[in-house]
């Protein structure tokens, strides 16, 4: 019987394609509420189908790419997951929600990823990122998905409560060292809703003594990562949906974030709010990014015979036995 045995043991380096992208509940639902109203009332306005267009986007950012994970926000659409899978083939799959007290609605999110690179799924787990109040109860529904593979890595897709300083962080950052079960490599791909840009390489995330950042500096991200959010000019609004207030893509948010992360970007132009422009998807903006992650590897293996050459080497002396019990006869 043949037997492998390990010789060495090592790291080796990979690298991720990955696109997180919060695809907007309300425009899988197509119908005028949240913080998006304005960009449904739009896109109704045009006639367009922004959520099957943003499916058709993710499909040709793929096929440019080849996303190793994808990370989705506000997933509500019921056969979501399953057009991202026909999509992409990706084979790891986990969606996730967390309930809404206040509006008695789920809210959620969905993870996909590659396991022939980062593993098969190994336990997983579903977190609510919103505030606590006095009372113990949770302040709104931000859902976080945590996978954990059985190459130890973990992937989580989140979507951050509104936050405008340090507390709020420290309290995800506390919320996230309880949970995560190891000490592999951490991506997460989240709309952060950090409007404030407090996240940055100057200012990581430090989970499991991990500095997690989406590489850029404040300033570079203030250029090159408003992802958030489309909407109108006061004199575009009208009187079903009064101006929020919000300036149309303004803001940063949407990251990447890991200890090594490239060329993170988004992955398409801003488009214009001029009611012309028909090329609207969500109300977010898609990013994209490579993580970089050091994975175990086994350097070199050693294939034993011992136990089979035993039975090679009493060959002979038993066909000798044979021989001589078939003369015998004879």
């Amino acid at each position: 019987m043949s037997t492998k045995k390990l010789i060495k043991s090592d790291e080796k380096t990979i690298q991720i394609k990955a696109l997180t992208y919060n695809l907007s509940w309300a425009s899988q639902k197509n119908i005028v509420a949240g913080s998006e109203a304005d960009f449904v009332e739009r896109c109704q306005e045009l006639g367009r189908d922004c959520f099957q267009e943003a499916k058709k986007l993710i499909d040709k950012l793929n096929k440019a790419h080849t996303f190793d994970i994808i990370g989705i926000q506000e997933a509500e659409h019921p056969t979501l997951v399953q057009d991202i899978v026909s999509i992409t083939e990706l084979k790891g799959i986990y969606r996730y929600a967390t309930w809404h007290n206040t509006v008695n609605v789920y809210a959620g999110g969905a993870i996909f990823w590659n396991t022939k690179k980062l593993g098969k799924m190994k336990h997983c787990k579903t977190i609510n990122l919103a505030p606590i109040d006095d009372n113990g109860n949770y302040t709104d529904s931000r859902p976080c998905g945590i996978v954990t593979t059985d190459k130890d890595i973990n992937i989580i897709v989140a979507h951050f409560a509104w936050f405008d300083n340090r507390k709020y962080i420290q309290y995800v950052q506390t919320l996230f060292n309880h949970h995560i079960s190891n000490n592999g490599p951490i991506i997460i791909l989240a709309d952060t809703n950090d409007s404030e840009t407090l996240i940055s390489h100057e200012n990581p995330l430090i989970i499991k003594n991990r500095n997690l950042s989406y590489g850029l500096s404040k300033n570079d991200a203030k250029t090159k990562l408003k992802s958030c959010c489309w909407h109108k000019t006061k004199q575009q609004s009208t009187a079903g949906v009064p101006y929020s207030g919000y300036k149309h893509f303004n803001t940063t948010g949407d990251y990447i974030l890991s200890e090594r992360v490239q060329d993170i970007k988004l992955a398409i132009n801003s488009p214009s709010n001029a009611p012309s422009v028909k090329d609207l998807y969500s109300d977010h903006l898609p990013v994209i990014a490579t993580v970089v992650i050091n994975v175990p590897h086994i350097i070199k293996t050693v294939l034993s015979h011992s136990s089979t050459l035993k039975k090679f080497k009493s060959a002979p002396t038993l066909m000798k036995r044979i021989s001589y019990k078939i003369s015998s006869k004879l």
